[in-house]
């Protein structure tokens, strides 16, 4: 959500103060280890005196000559995000050329990258391949469903992993079956997974079944709201790896005490 937040502010004054029949062009590039995309118009360009302004509330640079209306803050509000995000904006400018802002985020390994270095470096845990049982996982995401696939093959190769991805049909997948933790998305096709888990917590055949949501969204609120609904824990996207098969282990050996 920031950093979609950042772009759009970035095309809208891209658009603002291009000239007509102007360009824009975004292009992201890797430089070293960190990532670039940028966003380049072909407007009137920013003068040196006023680059160190452009960030300032209520600031804008090139308004005088335009007719568009706006509060100045898109830019100093990007650039409060870049810094939550633990990113940088910058900009280029040459006067009556255009302007060039770009972001830079630090790059990661991906989440795949990621569990395949954890695989290496535990192939050899027993105590992990010792644990067995059966997972439900409800998800709609087919990458997500990949990488969960992956880890448990490769840490966890005795428990059992069944998927669905619609919210309504899982809930009768788990009363079937009785797997021993269900991991829960909340953004369904069908119905939230808010709504899955309080009909899980309801039903006499499910209730007792350990419930772990992942998900993007992690506002406190919503994970207050889940918990107390039930959920036995509450877990973020992109997975930190570790912490998912420790909660895995956890309640899959715990249900089968």
């Amino acid at each position: 959500q920031r950093l979609k937040q950042v772009l759009i502010n970035l095309l809208n004054n891209a658009v603002k103060y291009n000239k007509e029949n102007g360009r824009i062009e975004v292009t992201t590039e890797q430089i070293a280890e960190v990532l670039r995309i940028s966003v380049k118009d072909t407007g009137l360009g920013i003068s040196p005196e006023n680059i160190n302004r452009i960030f300032n509330p209520f600031e804008r640079i090139g308004a005088e000559k335009t007719e568009t209306e706006g509060t100045g803050l898109g830019l100093a509000v990007s650039k409060k995000l870049m810094d939550a995000m633990g990113g940088t904006i910058g900009i280029d400018s040459v006067v009556n050329e255009g302007t060039t802002f770009w972001i830079e985020f630090p790059t990661t390994l991906s989440q795949h990258e990621n569990a395949g270095s954890i695989q290496a470096s535990h192939s050899t845990d027993q105590e992990f391949c010792e644990t067995a049982g059966l997972i439900l996982y409800i998800e709609d995401n087919a990458s997500n469903i990949e990488l969960v696939e992956q880890l448990l093959n490769s840490r966890l190769p005795g428990v059992r992993l069944m998927t669905q991805m619609n919210g309504r049909p899982a809930i009768k997948l788990a009363a079937e079956f009785k797997p021993d933790l269900i991991l829960l998305d909340l953004n369904l096709p069908d119905i939230h997974g808010s709504e899955v888990l309080k009909m899980l917590m309801e039903s006499p055949v499910t209730k007792s079944i350990p419930v772990v949501v992942i998900s993007a969204d992690a506002m406190s609120h919503q994970q207050e709201k889940l918990l107390k609904y039930g959920a036995r824990d509450y877990l973020t996207k992109p997975l930190d790896v570790p912490e998912f098969l420790r909660v895995v282990e956890f309640w899959v050996k715990k249900n089968n005490k």
